[in-house]
C-alpha cells in the first residue's frame, strides 16, 4: 500500500475510533462540559467587562489625562489607575441611576397591574359573554369556566410546589452567578491594568513557539479581533443610547405612561441584536397595559416602526460595513453563543463570529486563487445538461441517433 493511501486510511481510522468514543461518552462529555462552563464563565464575566470599559478608560487616559501622562512615567501610571477607577465609577453611577429609576416604576406598575386584574378578569367575562350570545351560545363561557378552572387550581398548586422544591437550586444558582460576576469584575481591573505586559507576553509566546508566517497571520487575526470587538461595543451602546433617547421623545409626545422607564428598558435590550427590541417591546407593552390598554398596541405599534428606522438606516451609518456578517449568521451568534453564555453570548456573539466569519472567507478566497477560480466561476451552477445522464454525475450524454448509427455498425459486423 503506498504512503498517501495508508496515511488516508489511519485518518479515517483515527476519526472513527474519536466518534465511537465521543458517542460512548456522551453523558461524561456532557457532565465534563457543565463544570468547565462554570470555571470559564467569570472569565467571560471579566473579558467583557474589560472591553466595556475599556472604552471610558480609553477616553480618560488619551484625552482627559493626556497632557499629565507626558510628564513621566511616574504620571503615566498614574493616570493609568486613575482613568481605571473613574471608568468603574463611572459605570457604576450609570447602573446606579438606571435602577434608581427602574425598580421604583417598575414597582408601581406591578403594583397597578395586580390591583387591575379583577378589571381585566371582569372586561374578559363581559367579551367573552357577548361573543357568545352573538352566536346564540350564552352557557358556552360557565361550562368552560366551570371545565377550565380546576385545571388551573391544580396548575398554580403544582407551579407553586415545584417553586418550593426547587428554591435550595435557585438560591444556589443565584449565588453561583453573583460569585461569578464578582470574579469577572477583578479579572477586568487585572485585564485593564496590565493589558500592555499582557500583549507583550503573549507576542513573545507566539513568536517562540509558532512560525514566523503562522505567528504574523495569528496575531493579524488576534488585531482584527480587537478592533472588531471595540467597534462593535461602541457603535452598539451608541445606538442604543440613541434608540432611547428618540423612544423617550416619541412616548412623551405620544402621551404614553412611564416613558422614561419604557424607554430605558427599550435601549438597554436594544444591545441584543436583532432579539432585543422585541425583549424590551414587552415589558414595556406590559406596563403600559396596567394603565391604558388601547396605548399598549400604539406602543406596540411605534417600537416596530422605531426598529425599522433603526435596522434600516441608524445601523447601516453607525457599523458601516465594520461588521460585514449576514443577518442569519447574525442570529445564528445568538442563538449558539447566548445558549452557551448567557447575556454575555448574546452581546459578544456577533464579533466572534464577525471574526470567524472574516476568516472562513479569506481562507475561501485564498484556495479559489490558488486552483485559479474567480468568485464568478466558482459561484456559479453547472447547467442541468452536464449533469444529466446515467452514468452519474459528470456523464455525457449521448443523442439517440448516434446510438441508432452504433447498433446498426455493430450489426453489420461479422461474428468472430
Amino acid at each position: 500500500m503506498d504512503k498517501p493511501r495508508l496515511k488516508h486510511s489511519l485518518i479515517v481510522v483515527t476519526y472513527g475510533i474519536v466518534l465511537f468514543l465521543i458517542l460512548t461518552n456522551l453523558p461524561s462529555l456532557h457532565a465534563a462540559g457543565l463544570v468547565l462552563r462554570r470555571i470559564v464563565m467569570p472569565f467571560i464575566y471579566g473579558l467583557s467587562i474589560a472591553y466595556l470599559l475599556n472604552i471610558p478608560y480609553r477616553g480618560f487616559r488619551d484625552h482627559l489625562f493626556a497632557p499629565l501622562a507626558r510628564k513621566g512615567k511616574t504620571a503615566a501610571a498614574v493616570v493609568k489607575y486613575l482613568s481605571i477607577i473613574l471608568s468603574y465609577l463611572t459605570v457604576t453611577a450609570i447602573l446606579v441611576i438606571l435602577i434608581w429609576i427602574i425598580i421604583p416604576q417598575l414597582v408601581i406598575s406591578l403594583t397597578l397591574l395586580v390591583q387591575n386584574i379583577p378589571y381585566y378578569i371582569q372586561a374578559a367575562e363581559n367579551l367573552i359573554s357577548r361573543i357568545g350570545k352573538y352566536f346564540g351560545q350564552e352557557n358556552f363561557y360557565e361550562g368552560q369556566l366551570d371545565s377550565v378552572w380546576p385545571s388551573l387550581i391544580r396548575w398554580g398548586n403544582s407551579l407553586m410546589d415545584n417553586v418550593v422544591s426547587n428554591f435550595v437550586d435557585y438560591v444556589s444558582t443565584v449565588t453561583s452567578r453573583i460569585y461569578g460576576w464578582i470574579i469577572g469584575v477583578a479579572f477586568s481591573v487585572y485585564l485593564l491594568a496590565g493589558k500592555e505586559r499582557l500583549l507583550v507576553q503573549t507576542t513573545r509566546v507566539i513568536r517562540a513557539y509558532l512560525a514566523p508566517r503562522h505567528a504574523d497571520r495569528l496575531m493579524t487575526v488576534a488585531r482584527r479581533a480587537n478592533r472588531t470587538f471595540t467597534n462593535f461595543i461602541a457603535g452598539d451602546l451608541f445606538d442604543s443610547l440613541l434608540v432611547g433617547a428618540i423612544c423617550f421623545v416619541g412616548l412623551s409626545l405620544l402621551g404614553m405612561p412611564y416613558p422614561l422607564l419604557i424607554s430605558v428598558i427599550v435601549g438597554v435590550t436594544n444591545l441584543i441584536p436583532i432579539v432585543g427590541p422585541f425583549i424590551g417591546a414587552i415589558p414595556g407593552a406590559l406596563i403600559i397595559l396596567t394603565v391604558e390598554p388601547i396605548k399598549a398596541l400604539i406602543f406596540v405599534l411605534f417600537i416596530l416602526v422605531l426598529q425599522q428606522i433603526d435596522g434600516n438606516v441608524f445601523k447601516p451609518r453607525i457599523f458601516g460595513n465594520r461588521i460585514g456578517l449576514p443577518s442569519i449568521w447574525v442570529l445564528l451568534a445568538i442563538v449558539v453563543l447566548g445558549g452557551l453564555f448567557g447575556i454575555p453570548g448574546m452581546l459578544l456573539g456577533v464579533p466572534v463570529f464577525a471574526i470567524l466569519y472574516s476568516v472562513l472567507r479569506e481562507q475561501v478566497a485564498a484556495r479559489l486563487a490558488r486552483r485559479g477560480l474567480t468568485d464568478e466561476q466558482a459561484s456559479t451552477r453547472p447547467p442541468d445538461s452536464e449533469l444529466a445522464g446515467t452514468g452519474g454525475v459528470g456523464s455525457v450524454e449521448v443523442p439517440l441517433d448516434k446510438v441508432s448509427g452504433i447498433d446498426q455498425e455493430i450489426d453489420q459486423k461479422p461474428p468472430v
